[in-house]
């Protein structure tokens, strides 16, 4: 049985389709198909369910799935440890963290790195389902991620890290009231640049102005951050996101206005972990790291950045 054919195994199921799986896996379907069968044949079960319209795995093959991702986090784990063991590093963390949290991220390195020394870190920007995949199959240690959008079942360890502050932010091209807030109804009469519907701090923001019956001039929508950045910075529009997703040379620079807006709901940013490993010495470092880090007293340091009146 061949490690290869375990990770085919896992991104089948991911993907749903032999097709995506083989196009992910960078090989030909019917090698990625011939190889998932050969693994059937071995273990004298049927893993895939291909009778079903939709890709399914039988309930063999789910207890065939929680052996290969426990197999495949092992050798990757042992393959790290090889490696840091040479450049006298203490560990590495893996960590998937959604877009508008991005700037907490260098706060839980730098805290990590005081209290365990030297390690490798792997951050991906993901959104939340699919930071609750990579936790399921182990290809992630940590999420960090809307605690309204955590599982809340037994398989997981969940906390909450801090509430999120969302702002109006705009460069001077556009006249907005003077002072540390702005209302919604003025808000509304801005050209934004937004988040997509589909994410939660966008739903926070249409329930902002939902709340005050305000219709706002929404010009772009995109789940790209880099591109309303860029949109903001050239003076096109102006957009509402979490501080904690604003540049730092956004924040500190006199040619941008950041305004709060009253009443805004507010987002819960939690971190979250499989119950069922038991973490090594520095995953536990990492996770009390986070925990005892005091995002709210960073968050602060960033709204001090902007002159907001």
């Amino acid at each position: 049985m061949f490690l290869r054919q375990l990770q085919y195994l896992r991104e089948v199921v991911r993907c749903k389709s032999f097709s995506k799986a083989a196009t992910t896996c960078g090989v030909s379907q019917p090698a990625l198909s011939r190889a998932i069968r050969q693994l059937e044949e071995e273990l004298g079960i049927i893993i895939i369910d291909r009778k079903k319209k939709v890709l399914g795995i039988t309930d063999e093959g789910a207890r065939v799935l929680k052996w290969a991702n426990d197999i495949l986090r092992g050798v990757s784990e042992l393959r790290n440890e090889a490696s840091m063991t040479k450049q006298a590093i203490v560990g590495m963390v893996k960590i998937g963290v959604i877009p508008t949290s991005v700037n907490i991220v260098p706060f839980l390195l730098e805290a990590v790195q005081e209290r365990c020394g030297d390690f490798v870190s792997e951050v991906c920007i993901l959104p939340n389902v699919s930071i609750i995949e990579k936790l399921v199959c182990k290809e992630i240690d940590i999420g960090i991620m809307y605690y309204d959008q955590c599982p809340q079942a037994n398989a997981f360890e969940v906390r909450s890290l801090y509430e999120e502050h969302q702002v109006l932010v705009t460069s001077d091209v556009f006249q907005i009231p003077e002072g540390s807030h702005i209302s919604w109804e003025k808000a509304s009469q801005i050209p934004l640049a937004l988040l997509t519907s589909a994410m939660r701090c966008r739903q926070l923001v249409d329930i902002g102005f939902q709340t005050v019956n305000a219709e706002p001039i929404i010009r772009l929508e995109t789940n790209s951050l880099e591109l309303i950045h860029s949109q903001v910075v050239a003076g096109k529009f102006a957009t509402i996101l979490p501080i904690s997703s604003i540049p730092l040379e956004i924040l500190s620079s006199e040619k941008f206005q950041v305004r709060r807006l009253p009443g805004f709901s507010l987002g819960i940013v939690g971190v979250v972990r499989l119950a069922e490993l038991k973490p090594q010495k520095f995953g536990a470092a990492v996770w009390d790291s986070l925990l005892k880090t005091n995002f709210r007293n960073k968050l602060d340091l960033l709204r001090a950045g902007p002159k907001m009146n």
